[in-house]
């Protein structure tokens, strides 16, 4: 018996079907034996889907923040890189912020 695998760019997009069936679909072409009740679809089919389409420019986002200024990066001992906002830009923020007093 021949196993497909799917490949989210082979998924029809029927225009007749509004978001997020799209996303449901392609979870399940990827994850046959999935299945889940309502609550578990709403929390991570549809939030999986929408990881994998902002990945990439979530990544190139925090790259940019990091170019700028804006947040710090560090290596930690196991290889893992770590973000943080920069004191820099939280001092800009400060000095900026209207006097609740």
């Amino acid at each position: 018996m021949l196993k497909a695998t799917a490949d989210p760019k082979c998924v029809p997009a029927d225009l007749s079907l509004p978001s997020p069936a799209p996303e449901i679909l392609d979870y399940l072409a990827r994850h046959p034996d999935a299945q889940d009740t309502i609550e578990g679809i709403l929390h991570w089919w549809v939030l999986d889907a929408h990881i994998r389409k902002w990945a990439p420019e979530i990544a190139e986002t925090v790259a940019q923040l990091v170019e700028r200024g804006f947040l710090e990066q560090k290596l930690s001992a196991d290889g893992h890189v770590f973000y943080r906002v920069s004191p820099r830009y939280l001092a800009t923020l400060q000095r900026c912020a209207p006097d609740d007093s």
